[in-house]
């Protein structure tokens, strides 16, 4: 597995593409609270859907994860399509 030491909350995850069209490089990382950040999708009919995403550091691709618990997904920062380069 890749990465850093582990510091607070973390979860073991591949990189998929999951959520973003896929496209992943399946590396096996360990991916911890500073390096998650939430994302929405709004739709036609007016409803948003919410995500827990993480970055891979290998190869950029953004992973969204559905294990994470809510008293860590609610401290997470949003990041907009704009702000992760996502037009």
């Amino acid at each position: 597995m890749k990465g850093r030491p582990q510091r607070g909350w973390s979860i073991e995850a591949t990189c998929s593409g999951a959520g973003n069209g896929n496209g992943g490089c399946g590396a096996r990382l360990l991916v911890e609270e500073a390096d998650l950040f939430q994302t929405r999708s709004h739709h036609y009919d007016g409803s948003t859907d919410y995500y827990v995403t993480f970055t891979c550091p290998d190869c950029g691709v953004q992973t969204d994860l559905d294990r994470v618990p809510s008293s860590i997904t609610r401290k997470l920062p949003y990041k907009t399509q704009q702000e992760l380069g996502n037009y």
